[in-house]
């Protein structure tokens, strides 16, 4: 058949879109960053929590003046009413230079993202509190 044109010499039609295939693997991708996101977000909410409570002590008026156990009090207060548990006394390092305080709060925080794989978060603060 000269002249003629057939569906195979032109091609059919290729629609568009994903197959089954890709579609399960754009699913397992999304449900992988998913719950990456569900593991960390709690750990950087803390860690703002954390942040504030640093700041916070550091800005009260009633502790310029304090002693470094003083300071350590009020920390160790606020983080047990804001219920920051990641956070210990070994991590608290508090010294006096001259008229002010300083205070550094270096922690990590270990979360378990799936089976036994896990999450390590390095966090540091630093304030000084003024006379």
């Amino acid at each position: 058949m000269i002249g003629s044109t057939s569906r195979t010499s032109l091609g059919p039609r290729r629609q568009g879109g994903l197959t089954l295939v890709g579609w399960v693997l754009l699913l397992v991708v999304a449900a992988f960053v998913a719950l990456l996101g569900l593991r960390t977000v709690p750990v950087y909410l803390e860690s703002m929590t954390v942040s504030s409570v640093v700041r916070d002590v550091a800005r009260n008026p009633e502790l310029r003046g304090a002693t470094p156990r003083e300071v350590r009090s009020a920390l160790n207060r606020r983080m047990q009413v804001n219920n920051v548990e990641s956070v210990s006394d070994d991590d608290l390092e508090i010294e006096r230079s001259g008229d002010s305080v300083r205070i550094v709060l270096a922690y990590e925080r270990r979360f378990p993202l799936i089976a036994n794989l896990d999450g390590i978060a390095s966090f540091r603060e630093e304030a000084m509190i003024e006379p």
